[in-house]
């Protein structure tokens, strides 16, 4: 026994096995390089770096430079610049070990007057929900490092009803939409708007708030039931203020009329279980310190406070008149309704209305008719399929190549290499959803709420990144950015920041940027993007770290600094020329 360990301590001490090791680590990062280059760093980090054989690899290098000093004893004055070099790159390696298994890095993005306490983490999360059943589901997904098919069992609990196979994941894709007609769905037209200085061509669904209407330059393109009108709108008389729209996920729209005095104050939408009650009519809606308030007497900011109540869930909704499009309820978890609410003002036109509009208006007995508006005059006609017509706009002209009085939008996803740049392309993946009865294929994109019904459940579907709490928040008060002289491009760009931890009693500003990090409880935080809108408040995106090895690593670079200088000064002295009779030869 004795001699086995002598001889293995001889092999590991041997120059034969550093370089061995040392041409293995070398084929191991070029392999992580190339892999990085056409694949991107996430895959080079899961293929090799971030995996158990590489992390051996670098422990048994350890060893042999711990063995290669070892072996030297009883250890002289000239020894020393050679044992400080084999450790600082010992304590180098144990420095990279420690970081790769209890580091932590995520990204943290902060709007302009808002606060954050979480970090985003590159891990991703499928959660799924059920209002009706009550079941609810995190699951810790490893996704693919390349595109994948096939069928993976993803483990729930075992009472659950139903069972969720993976069926393809795309580490990368795009999204592909076909239009089919169908003998369900809602209308559809496909239309071309052609000029000389710019083009669209789009699919419009009637009853679909977020895709009834496309726009172009100063133009707006519709599909709707009501066609324009030339004579403009009249405040109806009466109490009667608003109306509420329910836009259900089917795409059926439920109107109720709303009164000044708030009338009705509770009712049942038509045709679901879900009641409404207003709780709340403002004319002139702010935010003073968090709260909702009445600001005047104007109709200047209208909005109605309700609470929607159904099967499972009560949820507290705000509907502004004048920003449709700002989320009536707020949360991380999605709306258990599955419902968009807006509110409009009685004999108020469609905030969108713009001077120059091609409408489409549905016929359910042959094809649409069109209005073409510029500025205030309106000429309208019947569609024909192919035929492109004058819209007076500069020298645009539209056509209508496809109508279907029933269509539904078949989606798929095309994969696509990690390093391409194409707008849109996301991480995505394909799930069977099935409970014995009945079973539905889901596409599922990062970032984004999917619902499904089956066999009478809702069933919703969040395929995200993992979060974790920081322990402390940070409010962005302003980004500020500097640009080259005489020209836009951004020369630096930095965030003034207030960090709050109550549990420390700290309150304090800082300035972060390039190179001037925030720290604090072991995290730096460091400026890394941005994210300009005109018109919308500055977004800063901050890269947040926390390397618990980066002190051993630092130790361990001094150290073999040190060492390789004494190793200079005890030249005439050196190991590796006086003291090995085999190095002597060479």
């Amino acid at each position: 026994m004795n001699h086995l360990l002598s001889d293995l301590f001889k092999f590991f001490a041997s120059l034969w096995c550093a370089v061995l090791l040392i041409i293995t680590v070398a084929i191991i990062i070029a392999a992580g390089t190339f892999i990085e280059s056409y694949h991107g760093a996430e895959a080079a980090q899961r293929l090799i770096y971030y995996t158990p054989w590489f992390s051996i690899v670098l422990v048994l290098l350890a060893i042999n430079l711990a063995a290669s000093a070892i072996s030297r004893w009883p250890w002289r004055k000239q020894h020393t610049g050679f044992l400080l070099t084999h450790l600082g790159i010992i304590l180098i390696l144990i420095g990279s070990l420690i970081t790769q298994r209890f580091g932590i890095e995520g990204q943290v993005s902060i709007q302009e007057g808002e606060s954050e306490a979480r970090m985003t983490l590159a891990n991703p999360v499928l959660e799924i929900f059920s209002p009706d059943s009550k079941e609810h589901f995190v699951l810790h997904y490893k996704p693919s490092v390349f595109p994948w098919s096939g069928r993976r069992k993803l483990e729930l609990n075992s009472k659950s009803s139903v069972q969720i196979h993976v069926l393809q994941d795309f580490p990368k894709a795009v999204l592909e939409e076909a239009v089919k007609e169908s003998a369900k769905g809602s209308p559809a037209i496909h239309f071309s708007l052609i000029g000389s200085v710019a083009q669209s061509s789009d699919w419009l669904f009637l009853d679909n708030p977020e895709k009834n209407q496309s726009a172009i330059g100063a133009a707006v393109i519709r599909f709707a039931r009501e066609p324009l009108s030339a004579e403009k709108p009249k405040k109806k008389s009466g109490d009667e203020f608003a109306h509420l729209e329910f836009t259900l996920h089917s795409g059926k729209i439920i109107q109720v009329p709303i009164k000044e005095s708030g009338e009705p104050k509770s009712f049942t939408l038509q045709g679901t279980k879900i009641r409404a009650s207003i709780r709340r009519i403002l004319r002139d809606a702010i935010v003073d310190q968090n709260k909702l308030i009445d600001r005047s007497k104007e109709w200047r900011n209208p909005a109605i406070e309700l609470t929607l109540e159904g099967d499972g869930f009560n949820e507290q909704h705000t509907i502004f008149s004048n920003f449709p499009e700002f989320p009536t309820v707020h949360g991380m978890a999605p709306s258990a309704s599955g419902m968009r609410i807006t509110m409009k003002m009685a004999g108020q036109t469609d905030r969108s209305t713009s001077k120059n509009e091609l409408r489409f208006i549905y016929n359910p007995d042959g094809l649409p008719r069109y209005q073409i508006k510029k500025g205030d005059s309106i000429t309208d006609g019947t569609v024909e399929i192919g035929k492109q017509v004058e819209t007076g706009w500069m020298d645009f002209k539209f056509s209508v190549d496809q109508f279907y009085h029933h269509a539904e939008v078949e989606r798929s996803f095309s994969p696509v290499p990690l390093t391409s740049e194409r707008p849109g392309a996301a991480r995505v993946i394909q799930i069977e959803l099935s409970n014995g009865n009945e079973s539905k294929n889901l596409w599922l994109r990062q970032g984004q709420v999917e619902r499904i019904q089956m066999d009478g459940h809702d069933w919703q579907f969040i395929y995200g990144l993992e979060t974790q709490p920081l322990g402390f928040s940070i409010q962005l008060n302003d980004f500020l950015m500097d640009t080259d002289p005489g020209t836009n491009r951004p020369a630096s760009f930095k965030s003034q920041v207030t960090l709050k931890d109550v549990a420390k009693g700290v309150n304090r500003d800082q300035l972060i940027q390039m190179n001037e990090p925030l720290i604090h409880r072991g995290f730096k935080v460091y400026q890394s993007a941005y994210q300009v809108t005109p018109g919308e408040p500055d977004i800063s995106v901050f890269t947040v770290a926390q390397d618990p090895g980066i002190p051993v690593k630092y130790a361990g670079a001094i150290i073999m600094v040190f060492g390789i200088i004494l190793l200079f000064y005890f030249k005439q002295y050196s190991t590796l020329k006086t003291s090995d009779p085999k190095m002597r030869k060479i």
